[in-house]
């Protein structure tokens, strides 16, 4: 794609925001600060641009230094009883056996498609206001 907006614009911009890879806290405030602010008007072609490296910028140094990594579904599991108060035996009905509830919250077994669906009932039936899915587990 060939952009159809002005050059000296675009590098008007370059020179102005003097845009690079994010390495510290105080830069990485004034890329927030710049792209917030962008976001309160509308762009030009040559502004939406730089947004876009801005925030490409933003998510490289988010995800290097505030990096969430994958949720796995024994720690949504354990967050569920630890918040709730929910104690193993409490899930002897969706597992069978406590040590089998054990055994899920220790990652030593794989939540399956019935149990997750089962756990989702649970949650969804004693703790009302939760929007807990069965993909949550799996």
């Amino acid at each position: 794609m060939i952009p159809t907006f002005s050059q000296q614009t675009y590098t008007d911009l370059l020179i102005q925001y003097q845009p690079k890879p994010i390495k510290t806290e105080q830069e990485y405030e004034r890329a927030l600060t710049v792209v917030e602010a962008m976001m309160s008007g509308e762009l030009t072609e040559a502004e939406t641009v730089l947004f876009e490296l801005l925030v490409l910028l933003i998510e490289n140094y988010e995800e290097r230094h505030y990096s969430m990594g994958e949720s796995k579904p024994v720690a949504t599991l354990e967050s569920l009883m630890h918040e709730f108060d929910v104690e193993a035996n409490s899930l002897i009905g969706v597992f069978g056996t406590v040590e089998i509830v054990r055994e899920v919250v220790n990652g030593q077994r794989k939540v399956n498609q019935s149990q997750a669906e089962s756990l989702a009932k649970f949650f969804n039936y004693h703790y009302s206001g939760l929007a807990v899915t069965p993909f949550d587990f799996i």
